[in-house]
């Protein structure tokens, strides 16, 4: 079975790209700290600059884990809310280079689309991928379906919104998985809607380092 993700190109610049990422973090650690400087989740996406310009990217065992469940479900129409730098969508280029799919993107500043169509290109995956730049819910409106896999990593105030505009687009059978499930609230908003209450979604909560993603199977 061929695994585009331990394709040479591909290897290296998700390493490079991680390796970065772990820079940054190591950077800001080693910094004075600010206690009075408030969780990065909770800043304005569109005004911050620790989101113009952090990586705020997922790690090598979540990529694997998008990577092996779009190859899992044979995922050919892909979409991402939260594009960052884009080594979310590495991996998730990686699966669709192998199910003969596309990935379309979403990322409201545009120096992380330059950075992350680079990184597309600089692997080889950048003919399967479209980064839209701007807020979510206009550039993903007219995504077509079925879609087979979507993955929310952007504001996290907006996975609710992006989710039910999305939703009577995916097929039975896909699968909604949604990172940093740990900086939403349980009761309410998005994990309440795909919760056990729910007649269309099967959810289960799981751990990735400090955190936890949440992966919610469509059942109709």
């Amino acid at each position: 079975m061929t695994c585009t993700l331990h394709r040479a190109d591909v290897a290296a610049i998700l390493a490079r790209e991680h390796a970065a990422a772990r820079s940054m973090r190591e950077a800001q650690a080693a910094a004075p700290r600010d206690d009075s400087a408030p969780p990065v989740h909770t800043l304005d996406f569109r005004t911050s600059e620790r989101h113009k310009t952090n990586y705020l990217s997922i790690g090598p065992r979540m990529g694997r884990f998008l990577y092996a469940s779009a190859r899992a479900i044979n995922a050919r129409n892909i979409v991402e809310f939260g594009t960052s730098f884009g080594i979310s969508t590495l991996y998730l280029a990686a699966a669709a280079a192998d199910t003969g799919g596309r990935v379309t993107g979403s990322e409201f500043h545009e120096n992380k689309v330059e950075k992350a169509r680079a990184n597309l290109a600089d692997a080889g995956l950048a003919p399967l991928v479209e980064i839209r730049a701007g807020d979510a819910l206009q550039t993903l409106a007219d995504v077509q379906g079925p879609i087979d896999l979507l993955f929310l990593d952007g504001a996290k105030d907006l996975y609710i919104e992006i989710l039910k505009m999305l939703e009577d687009r995916l097929r039975p059978g896909a699968l909604v998985i949604a990172d940093n499930a740990d900086h939403l609230p349980p009761d309410e908003g998005f994990l309440a809607y795909v919760g056990d209450s729910s007649p269309r979604y099967l959810t289960t909560l799981l751990g990735f380092h400090k955190g936890l993603a949440s992966q919610s199977l469509v059942l109709s």
